[in-house]
């Protein structure tokens, strides 16, 4: 997660170096020399996504974790939280306990990094604290990764095995994950909006 720490210099953050994908391991699309080159365009459009269309802007939610490691942190606080493994963060998350949503139900939207977005509905008898919206997320993260990976026909190459690929292969089941393992994401913050149905819709903005 470290490239995180440079996400606002980069548009792009996640190619640490160059390399040629193993491509008897890849999907009909990133099955080429440009595997890299796909990936990047990818990462471009998910900075760019538009999601006005979502309905009326309510609110914008963000994360605090508290941290030692002032040499990266000087105001002692990493802006992100990680998705793969909640539970350390969790305890040290800023005002995790405070409900930022006072509706018992809204929809979240998962658009990244899979190519086939989805819709998920999260329920809170009363309302949700950051700690509650953080967990139910990533256990939709853990949901989609799992499913993916049991019905997919090619595999994800297992990291320690990936000597000419750096990120993760693309899988092409039911999410189409693609370019990142779930250690590899993290929850900087949530839009928050009104449907005009009256639904509340949540769009994440994942850093990797």
């Amino acid at each position: 997660m470290l490239s995180k720490i440079f996400l606002s210099l980069l548009v792009i953050s996640v190619f640490a170096c160059n390399r040629t994908p193993a491509q008897s391991h890849l999907q009909t699309d990133t099955a080429s020399n440009n595997y890299d080159k796909v990936l990047s365009d990818r990462e471009k459009q998910a900075s760019e996504k538009q999601t006005d269309s979502l309905g009326d802007f309510i609110t914008r939610i963000d994360f605090k974790v508290k941290t030692d490691n002032l040499t990266d942190f000087e105001d002692g606080f990493i802006p992100w939280i990680e998705l793969e493994n909640t539970d350390k963060d969790l305890k040290k998350l800023i005002d995790k306990d405070e409900i930022v949503i006072s509706d018992k139900k809204v929809t979240l939207i998962i658009d990244y990094p899979v190519t086939k977005e989805c819709k998920f509905e999260l329920t809170s008898n009363n309302g949700f604290t950051r700690a509650a919206l953080v967990k139910q997320i990533s256990d939709k993260y853990h949901q989609i990764y799992q499913e993916e990976e049991s019905t997919a026909t090619v595999k994800t190459v297992p990291v320690k095995e990936r000597t000419t690929l750096y990120n993760r292969n693309q899988t092409d089941v039911k999410y189409g994950i693609w370019g990142h393992d779930l250690t590899d994401l993290a929850l900087d913050h949530i839009l928050v909006y009104k449907a005009p149905n009256g639904d509340i819709v949540l769009s994440l903005d994942i850093d990797s």
